[in-house]
């Protein structure tokens, strides 16, 4: 075999491999900002109905609260679960229960590098606010973040009193995912 026919033998799946990876990311941003719909349809079913409502027939989730940062202009439908496939369409609920957001602690999961990559720029005293299923809009104020090391501390949070934790993966440019270290973010409970 001659070296110019191996060169484009070559040449053609060198072209092959970066058209699949361009059809590949044009198709990850597609069902991403088809998701994004579908939840915000879900949400305000489910603040019609007042009851949780799932995004699509065969989710394993449903919506359960909208979290807005106003001085970012951010706004996130939160989900019933944090696991990994559900974090994959938005931030999750990892503890509480949005319908006693005046009386216990929530925490709210997210991935680092989408829906809660502005976690980095937050600033204590900024406002939070929790929209839940009845309508009810809670406020909070961010009171401080730390970086826990969850191989030698854990991540209990206390709920027998109003608050708001949010907890990503740290640190936010890091080139792998995962790995031990969360930014937590403790906000105060500001009654109306």
């Amino acid at each position: 075999m001659s070296s110019r026919r191996i060169l484009r033998i070559i040449s053609w799946l060198a072209l092959s491999a970066a058209l699949m990876s361009a059809a590949s990311a044009v198709w990850m941003a597609g069902k991403a900002r088809l998701a994004q719909h579908l939840l915000d349809i879900a949400w305000q079913s489910s603040r019609h109905l007042e009851r949780a409502v799932k995004p699509w027939q065969w989710a394993d989730v449903s919506t359960v609260a909208r979290l807005t940062i106003p001085a970012m202009n951010e706004s996130l439908i939160v989900l019933s679960d944090a696991s990994g496939e559900a974090m994959a369409f938005g931030p999750g609920l990892v503890a509480g229960d949005p319908a006693r957001a005046g009386s216990t602690t929530l925490a709210i999961g997210g991935h680092r590098d989408t829906h809660l990559a502005f976690l980095q720029h937050l600033e204590p005293g900024e406002s939070i606010l929790l929209e839940t299923l009845d309508g009810g809009t809670h406020h909070y104020r961010m009171l401080d973040s730390q970086i826990v090391d969850t191989r030698r501390q854990s991540l209990s949070i206390a709920s027998q009193s109003p608050g708001l934790v949010l907890v990503t993966c740290y640190p936010f440019n890091a080139g792998q995912t995962g790995g031990p270290l969360r930014m937590v973010i403790r906000a105060a409970y500001l009654p109306a």
